[in-house]
């Protein structure tokens, strides 16, 4: 996953920031914890916002602590204290290995000798999560083959491309969960997993194509050019997403923690499609120039 998915901070309340941030805290000293010191220098905010949902779905009572940072000692930070932090870290160590993994098959020449060399922490960060929650990194690796072979054979169907990376985070957001709650946090990750994956397709649609690497937006606009032109289209389908996500979650009854799920889900959103078009527009005028 790629970080899209992160609040405006400026229209949280102060609490509400807070615990934004004890629970990034929280997760990465339990990811340092529990499985490797490593996932702190890759932990995102997709996580982030997928485990405070999982908190909200599932009515956690959640408990903070002021705690030093393991990176810089003289801080003190707030820490969350959850049931929740624990499973989001061991999900967060597999689909780490599967990201590297993604791009080893993708890369070339020194490249691919460095993403071979992460795989090697990688893959004993995965053994240590596997043997948290053994049956997710089996759900995990058959939906992400599945992609694999949609990609390898150059799928130009944006909807099944997406369908299948939004079954992944559906399986990783209702891991060991049970009931109606799992039925709702499937549903919940399937349409961030969905946003996310368009998004990403439409930031790197310049970039994946000057490296010749599969973007399934450049494949079905014919070039990076048509994606940019269509970013009105590509817009409306990725608010499409993020107001099913809201319909999912409203399925739960609320919580305290709606307004931060709420914001970091439509507010955020927003904000991350504007910076990847000016991203994207930047690179037109490169191209230009």
């Amino acid at each position: 996953m790629f970080g899209y998915i992160k609040p405006v901070q400026s229209e949280l309340l102060v609490k509400e920031n807070e615990f934004y941030k004890a629970v990034y805290c929280g997760l990465c000293k339990e990811g340092g914890r529990k499985i490797s010191r490593l996932t702190r220098f890759f932990l995102n905010q997709d996580f982030v916002f997928l485990c405070i949902v999982r908190m909200a779905v599932e009515g956690e009572k959640t408990s903070s602590k002021i705690k030093r940072c393991p990176y810089c000692l003289k801080k003190k930070c707030m820490v969350c204290e959850s049931r929740s932090l624990i499973y989001t870290a061991a999900a967060f160590g597999i689909l780490l290995y599967y990201k590297f993994l993604d791009d080893y098959r993708d890369s070339k020449g020194i490249k691919k000798l460095i993403y071979r060399i992460c795989l090697l922490f990688a893959g004993r960060i995965k053994k240590r999560s596997s043997k948290l929650y053994p049956l997710l990194d089996g759900q995990v690796s058959a939906s992400l083959e599945k992609l694999y072979g949609l990609e390898k054979s150059n799928c130009a169907s944006p909807d099944m491309a997406a369908d299948c990376f939004a079954k992944v985070t559906g399986i990783v957001a209702s891991g060991n969960t049970e009931g109606e709650n799992r039925e709702i946090l499937e549903e919940c990750g399937y349409h961030i997993g969905r946003y996310i994956y368009l998004i990403d397709a439409f930031e790197d649609s310049e970039r994946d194509y000057e490296k010749g690497n599969y973007n399934v937006l450049n494949l079905y606009y014919s070039s990076p050019e048509e994606v940019y032109n269509s970013r009105d289209i590509i817009r409306t389908t990725l608010n499409d997403s993020i107001m099913a996500f809201c319909r999912a979650y409203e399925k739960s009854g609320g919580s305290s923690l709606d307004n931060l799920i709420y914001n970091t889900a439509q507010l955020g959103s927003k904000a991350a499609f504007e910076k990847s078009l000016l991203k994207l527009k930047g690179n037109s005028h490169n191209t230009e120039r």
